[in-house]
């Protein structure tokens, strides 16, 4: 069990696509939808997250250990690997069966897993294919399961909305998509892995390109959900106010844009936007709390670093 945990790789993805998801899930579901749906929802999302990073540390042993990096894949069994991954993509399947309003969703979850095998299993590895390497990441980790999530509502999937979050999701996934293979590129290139960096793409004009497409869609995300969109453009004013107030400096912007830490908007999308999401909803059922606890604790490294942001200010106030 320790081994699947680890095969997870829970962490990679729980304070980040986890959350988003987790908003994309309150935006596109009905008015009064229950908690229970919505964390069947999250299910879903968890057991094909766990499928599609399990199977991808299945794929990459030999390039792992050839650029000496740990693969959590390597310590099992293939009997075990092969439980693992047909566990995790059944019930992603079955889950969704439980908050599907048609057989859409069930039938995105299929399709959104057999693209998760071919972006890391050969003979296709869409990752190793350059450009369509990041954009075949970002549809199949951020764009399929918010059209998925579309699926509790009859037709979800048609409307403007649900593909504008998609695609908002798409820009988010190729930014981080190129991020994650900036941060490994060096040992990608002893392992031969020919992505989209390691082949010579420039990934700063990507970043560019992706945040700009993230702005606009994030307006139009913001006008089509209107008034539902007051809390989260409430929490987008805070976030960028803070980062005027407490961060005037800091690193350059370049050195922002091609890291996790420090990238723009990281803290909106993966925390103040599903919990304003979740403490709306908790107004007319407060059973929704549960829900924002859960997204408090899913961010808490964001959490952290604006607490810790808070208690500087407040410490360099107080001596002046």
């Amino acid at each position: 069990m320790i081994g699947w945990l680890a095969l997870a790789r829970w962490t990679d993805w729980s304070t980040s696509k986890l959350p988003f998801l987790g908003a994309a899930a309150l935006l596109l579901a009905p008015p009064g939808i229950g908690i229970f749906p919505v964390f069947a929802m999250l299910g879903t999302v968890l057991c094909w997250a766990a499928f599609g990073y399990g199977i991808n540390d299945v794929a990459d042993q030999r390039s792992d250990g050839l650029a000496g990096k740990r693969n959590h894949a390597s310590s099992l069994t293939s009997a075990s690997r092969m439980w693992f991954l047909g566990l995790t993509s059944s019930l992603a399947v079955s889950v969704s069966m439980a908050w599907a309003s048609d057989w859409v969703a069930p039938a995105l979850v299929a399709v959104g897993l057999i693209i998760s095998a071919a972006y890391s299993l050969p003979p296709v590895r869409l990752k190793e294919r350059g450009g369509l390497g990041l954009l075949a990441g970002a549809i199949s980790q951020w764009l399929l399961p918010v059209l998925a999530l579309s699926g509790v509502a009859v037709d979800g999937w048609r409307a403007p909305i649900t593909w504008c979050i998609g695609l908002l999701g798409v820009a988010i996934g190729t930014r981080w998509m190129a991020i994650h293979q900036l941060q490994d590129e060096s040992h990608d290139r002893v392992a031969g892995v020919q992505t989209y960096v390691t082949r010579g793409g420039r990934a700063w004009p990507v970043l560019v390109t992706a945040l700009v497409l993230e702005l606009l869609l994030l307006s139009m995300t913001g006008w089509l959900m209107w008034p539902q969109s007051l809390l989260p453009a409430m929490a987008l004013a805070f976030w960028i106010g803070q980062q005027r107030w407490m961060r005037p400096r800091g690193l350059p912007f370049r050195e922002k844009l091609q890291s996790y830490d420090e990238a723009p908007l990281a803290e909106y999308y993966f925390l103040l936007l599903p919990l304003t999401l979740a403490l709306a909803r908790a107004s007319a059922s407060p059973a929704f709390l549960v829900v924002a606890a859960v997204f408090v604790a899913l961010g808490r490294c964001y959490v952290s670093s604006m607490r810790g942001e808070w208690r500087e200010v407040l410490e360099t106030a107080s001596r002046t």
